[in-house]
């Protein structure tokens, strides 16, 4: 129980932050070395979506 609210609760947590970075890169895309960071925080925050998910039905 207690490890299938911690997936839950990192699951949430992966989907705030890509919400959140999503906002920021958009808004930082004038600068290039931001805008290359953002992609690159969203797609770790996919793949800690994805592992998190595996995680949960494993």
């Amino acid at each position: 129980m207690a490890s299938k609210a911690l997936g839950y609760i990192g699951l949430l947590m992966g989907v705030i932050i890509l919400v959140l970075d999503a906002y920021w890169t958009y808004a930082a895309s004038i600068i290039p070395m931001f805008l290359a960071i953002g992609i690159v925080i969203i797609i770790a925050d996919l793949v800690w979506i994805a592992t998190d998910l595996k995680l949960m039905k494993g």
